[in-house]
């Protein structure tokens, strides 16, 4: 009876842990199934989209478009920059030659008065010639005034003017560097001193040689030598009244050279004192 009983557990027992086993143990199916499942969710996961950078991405028009764009953009600005720079550098230069040349006015103005009052005196002396002249005809050994005359038609005060801005400008292209009015006034003020420079150096010159070669025919050097005492006796060599009208008239034509150059030098001082109040005046200058 016993043994009965024993043995009916034992079937329950076993039948227990057999349904167990089973419903423990998967399908080999299953797990191919299963496996297969997580595989392709694993590769849905770690799916990255296609990066622009990459060789084999194929680039739109719209990506070269703003590549160039930016590229220009960075060119174009430096070129600003850098035109921007030289624009300044240039101004400032420019602003150098404009004071530099006031400098050169202010020195200048200061010449132009001697040269001024230097040809004034010798107007002065020469105006006196017909008066000189009657009375050399009338008394051959009077001829003291020609003691003032002959000195003050010997010779003339030379134009210099300080030229180193100019120079300068002319040669080294300064002038584009300056705003087109202040260019304009130094062009015309520059054309004024070379204008008389240019006059001064053939036709009033070759007058004032041929006064001095005349001058030298008509004194009397005899009498000359032996007048140590100031101021000399210029005689009249001899009783060549020829030579003597010669030199008058050479005087005449000579005394109207130097009002011409007093008149001349009466523009250039002018245009002097109005570029020094000009620049003055614009620039601040003190």
């Amino acid at each position: 009876m016993e043994e009965n009983i024993e043995e009916e557990n034992l079937n329950e027992s076993l039948e227990t842990e057999s349904g167990n086993s089973q419903n423990d143990i998967t399908p080999i199916q299953d797990l191919e199934t299963s496996n297969s499942t997580k595989e392709t969710e694993n590769m849905e996961v770690h799916h990255h989209a296609h990066n622009p950078a990459e060789p084999h991405h194929k680039k739109n028009w719209k990506s070269y478009f703003w590549e160039f764009l930016m590229l220009f953009l960075a060119v174009f600005c430096g070129f600003l920059a850098e035109y921007q720079l030289e624009h300044k550098i240039e101004k400032e230069r420019g602003n150098q030659y404009i004071y530099s040349f006031y400098e050169d006015l202010k020195i200048d103005s200061t010449h132009f008065n001697l040269i001024h009052n230097s040809f004034e005196k010798k107007i002065s002396v020469l105006e006196t010639m017909p008066r000189c002249y009657d009375s050399i005809l009338k008394n051959q050994s009077s001829t003291n005034c020609l003691c003032t005359i002959m000195p003050s038609s010997n010779g003339f005060v030379d134009m210099t003017y300080t030229d180193r801005t100019l120079m300068q400008l002319k040669n080294a292209g300064g002038l584009r560097l300056l705003k087109k009015v202040d260019a304009d006034k130094i062009i015309l003020y520059d054309n004024l001193l070379r204008n008389y420079k240019t006059a001064e150096t053939t036709g009033f010159q070759k007058r004032q040689d041929d006064l001095r070669e005349t001058s030298a025919l008509l004194r009397d050097y005899e009498k000359w030598k032996d007048t140590t005492n100031s101021p000399r006796v210029f005689s009249v060599y001899g009783n060549n009244k020829e030579l003597l009208n010669k030199y008058f008239n050479q005087l005449a034509m000579y005394l109207n050279n130097c009002k011409s150059r007093v008149e001349d030098l009466k523009m250039i001082r002018e245009k002097n004192a109005e570029l020094i109040k000009y620049f003055k005046a614009k620039y601040h200058y003190d």
